[in-house]
């Protein structure tokens, strides 16, 4: 295998090499070779480098709290040094992600960390565990701080004060007792030739497919506006403003002094009203009749204001913020299928909340055409073609549930859904039980339905899985340690206070 960061040999291949070019596919061996690299930075700046820096003095930040204990990012800690080994990685790269994200993403990775090794010390301290003075003496001996010419010098220790000594000490105690936890959790479950074997041959067999996609776009201009029609209230348009009070009986006393002369209802709305139009005199503007619905706790109130002409004002509403009145501004613009504007909102909500009108229009569809169609006198690609649609193409891919990184996933730069096919047992159920020729069910995907056709299956041969067997003991290390993510963080003793604490003390917004 080439070392990491050396340059593959040109010429002849060794027969090493085309075997791996075989057994992965054509995926790219760089991608996952970086996803190893990742995995092994990731392990090494998890356990912790030599301490650099000091203890004390200034600039402390809490972030959060864990089973009672701050999260607190100070100089010389394991959550500064995570940060830099985090920070060192992004500018290593070339990234070119906006600064701001860059830091959010660096900060975030390094409280992630904090957050695991405080658990893990916290499960640690449950269980008993502890480490010897003898030991930690051990670890400071070994500290480059007083590290002299390859020995421990005696007298640059003795110069520390003892404060910094007891927090050193303290140190290299939890750092230890934290090393010892992984190592056993990652190292106390070996891995057997019989498990290799297994997942490797999880490989293959590989299938490649044509896919007619049927998206949800095909769903008919007609039907939207069949639908809007029918539910007309909702795509209407009005212009509001709004008053937001905590009880009913105060929007009423509200509303009377609002008929009254003399009292504008911006002035009031500033006054009184408690919702985030208050400082824009409570004015809402131009709003859709299902945006509205979304707010009042009741279907008939929004029949009440669509009633409502220029200038009155509504009776007191329950609303999911409070009791409200409103006014109209203007008149109100009823639905009309003459409005583009009007009919892409109504198709918006459909996909969003009437998507089962859309799925059964596709599917529906999508049977049509695996019930008609003759592979025996007809091309797929011509039948396609008639309906306005194209026939993509797959990769190869093995029995993949689930998007496993040591496999191929199913992909096609035509049908992006096909990611989230993945994650769907029928999916494959569908796919790897296609005989030649024949056409799928539909596969209702996010944003649409497809059917499949098998292109050509491949056995890999003795040669599949030779990438997993090469790298298998690193990725069981990375099992490993997302199992051990979720084993020892207890949601229920986090207090996350990142985002807060972030746009305080980084971006100085409060």
């Amino acid at each position: 295998m080439v070392p990491f960061g050396m340059a593959e040999p040109t010429g002849k291949q060794t027969n090493k090499q085309e075997r791996e070019k075989k057994s992965f596919g054509g995926r790219s061996k760089g991608l996952y070779i970086g996803s190893v690299i990742i995995l092994v930075l990731v392990v090494v700046t998890f356990v912790g480098a030599p301490v650099v820096g000091g203890f004390g003095g200034s600039g402390n930040l809490v972030f959060g709290r864990y089973a009672g204990e701050d999260i607190v990012y100070a100089p010389g800690n394991f959550f500064a040094r995570q940060y830099e080994g985090v920070a060192q990685q992004l500018r290593d790269s070339g990234n070119e992600m906006d600064i701001e994200w860059q830091l959010r993403l660096a900060w975030r990775q390094a409280f992630n960390s904090t957050v695991l090794r405080t658990a893990i010390l916290h499960a640690a301290g449950r269980s008993g565990a502890r480490v010897s003075e003898a030991r930690v003496d051990e670890r400071i001996a070994r500290d480059p701080r007083f590290n002299q010419n390859g020995r421990f010098d005696v007298a640059a220790y003795r110069a520390t004060d003892n404060q910094e000594r007891f927090q050193l000490r303290a140190f290299h105690r939890e750092n230890t007792l934290f090393e010892q936890m992984v190592d056993d959790i990652l190292s106390g479950a070996p891995v057997s030739p019989g498990e290799i074997d297994f997942v490797a041959n999880m490989s293959g067999p590989e299938r490649s497919f044509d896919v007619v996609r049927f998206p949800f776009s095909r769903f008919p201009e007609s039907q939207v506006a069949l639908y809007a029609q029918e539910e007309a209230h909702l795509f209407a348009e009005l212009n509001l403003s709004v008053i937001t009070v905590a009880s009913e009986e105060e929007a009423q006393r509200v509303r009377q002094q609002a008929t009254e002369p003399g009292n504008p209802f911006g002035e009031l709305a500033r006054t009184f009203s408690r919702d985030a139009y208050a400082d824009q005199n409570g004015e809402i503007g131009s709003i859709w009749g299902y945006e509205l619905q979304q707010e009042l706790l009741s279907p008939e109130s929004l029949d009440q204001l669509i009633d409502l002409s220029p200038g009155d004002i509504s009776s007191p509403l329950e609303t999911t913020a409070g009791w409200a009145i409103y006014r109209a501004e203007e008149d109100v613009i009823p639905f009309s299928p003459d409005r583009p504007e009007a009919l892409a909102v109504a198709r918006s909500f459909m996909q969003t909340f009437e998507q089962g009108r859309i799925q059964d229009f596709v599917r529906d569809e999508a049977a049509q055409l695996v019930a008609t169609f003759d592979p025996a006198s007809e091309s797929l690609n011509a039948r396609a073609g008639e309906i306005g649609l194209t026939v993509a193409a797959t990769n190869f891919f093995p029995i993949n549930f689930g998007n496993q990184q040591i496999f191929n996933t199913p992909r096609s730069a035509d049908v992006p859904e096909l990611q989230e096919a993945a994650n769907r047992e029928r999916f494959f159920e569908i796919a790897f039980s296609l005989e030649e020729d024949q056409l799928s069910e539909p596969i209702i995907l996010r944003q649409s339905a497809i059917v499949l056709r098998l292109r050509e299956e491949r056995d890999l041969g003795d040669d599949g899985g030779f990438i997993v067997r090469e790298f298998y003991d690193s990725l069981h290390q990375q099992f490993l340690s997302e199992e051990v993510e979720a084993a020892y963080i207890q949601q229920d003793l986090l207090q996350d206070n990142f985002n807060q604490a972030f746009n305080r003390y980084i971006l100085g917004v409060n």
